[in-house]
Order: structure tokens, then sequence, then C-alpha cells
């Protein structure tokens, strides 16, 4: 296969190596399931070296990384062990936003010793991140935990609070010194337009979700083409591969 793949031209490679292994949704390094549509295929990029070094750059820059829910020790080994060049090619990553240690009102005060400070995995994620993406252009913080931290804040009813707070976490984002684009997922309905203008005024982009009802009604036969095509091409992206290959062999005998 690879000296039929490599007669075509390399921008129908490019083709190839965007229909196997740019995904829509986000990525968890961690899942290991056939039957996901976000299942990774690295296969591809292990067949040999020329085409790991073409694929990896659009691999790991164009896809987006989903750090949620993982630990410290998690992420550090999943950047050890894809290398510093490829790190280097990531550029967006979403993570849980930073979980505040001490944040009750009678713990804070606001002065120089203020003592609003974040869980220690938290910081660990963040900078693993600093030290090892050196490219990273876009942070994002998922929507449960965005959520969260807003229901938390506002339940404090301490404006002082929440300031002291935001301007923590945004220390710690801005140490990403590439960081072109903070972006906080929330619901359309917040508990506080107070926190979302503080939010605002740090430079981080809103982007707001709406609630959406489940269909229970909807049966398996509803799933189109498309849903069935998307699935496919993710997780059985070699065989696709092969299929993009031969079809476009035919079409220039033709």
């Amino acid at each position: 296969m690879s000296s039929n793949f490599f007669s075509l031209s390399r921008e129908l490679r490019d083709q190839i190596y965007e229909l196997v292994l740019l995904h829509q949704e986000l990525i968890d390094p961690w899942v290991d399931d056939y039957h996901s549509p976000r299942k990774l295929t690295p296969e591809l990029l292990h067949v040999n070296k020329t085409i790991h070094r073409e694929a990896s750059s659009l691999f790991y820059a164009q896809n987006r990384f989903d750090f949620t829910t993982r630990t410290p020790e998690d992420v550090a080994s999943f950047l050890g062990q894809i290398g510093r060049n490829n790190a280097d090619y990531i550029r967006h990553i979403c993570v849980d936003f930073p979980k505040f240690l001490y944040l009750d009102p009678g713990d804070v005060t606001l002065e120089d010793d203020s003592v609003v400070t974040l869980e220690d995995d938290s910081v660990s994620i963040l900078a693993n991140i600093q030290s090892r993406c050196a490219n990273l252009s876009t942070l994002t913080t998922s929507l449960y935990s965005t959520n969260a931290m807003e229901l938390r804040l506002d339940a404090l009813d301490n404006p002082k609070v929440v300031i002291e707070a935001l301007k923590l976490v945004n220390t710690h984002f801005r140490a990403i010194s590439s960081l072109q684009e903070i972006i906080v997922e929330v619901y359309e309905d917040g508990p506080s337009d107070h926190i979302r203008r503080k939010m605002e005024s740090h430079g981080w982009t809103i982007s707001i979700a709406e609630y959406v009802e489940e269909d229970s009604d909807r049966n398996f036969s509803d799933f189109g083409n498309d849903d069935y095509g998307y699935h496919r091409s993710v997780t059985f992206g070699e065989e696709r591969l092969t299929e993009f290959i031969y079809i476009h062999q035919h079409k220039r005998q033709l």
C-alpha cells in the first residue's frame, strides 16, 4: 500500500490525512474503544517515518484535545509519550475550570496575604501544559466544570471574593504565554451577570451552550448515513485510507 500511496501527490496525501486523522469532536487521548466515534487512529502515524513526518503536525495541530477529568500524572504521561515535537504542535486543549481550595468568605482576606488558592491538581495540569505545549493558542474550560465554578462563586454572595478568585485563575492561564484565546463554556442562563462580566474583563471568550432535551422517541433507524459514515471514518481509519486510494486510482485509469 505504501508505494501506491506515495504515488499520489502531496496535496492528495494531505487530504487523506485530514479524512483519517481530523476529528470534529474533542479527542480524549485515554479513550481506547473501537465502538467510540472519538477513538484515535494513530496507527497511521506509525506506518513509516515519511507518513509520520507528514501527518503528525496536522494531527496534533488541528485536533482539539480533551484533558478534562484527568490527573496531572495522566497529562504529564501523555505529553511525555508523544514527545516534545508533537506536544509543540498542539494548539487547542480543553480542561476543567481550575478548582478552588479555599474560597469560603470566612477564610478569605483580600489583602496581599490572600488565601484564595487553587487545588494542587489544577495548578499542576496548567503547569504541565505551560512547560510542554509551547505553541498552544487556545484553552477551553469545560461546560460542567465552569458551571460548577459559577454556582459556587454565586453562592458566596461576595463580589470581592469573585474578583480575587477569577484574577488568580487568570494569572495561571496567562502564564501560558503562547495563549491567544481563553474560552469558557457556560450555560445561557448563568447564576450571575457579575461573574460573567468579570470573566470577560480578563479577555476570556464566553461560549454559551443551551440546554438540550434528549429526544427519547428517536429510533436507531433515525440515525442517517452521516452518523455511520463519521463513526466509520474515525474508527476504521486505515480501511478508509485504502478505499480512498483505490477510488482515486480507479478514476485516473478511466
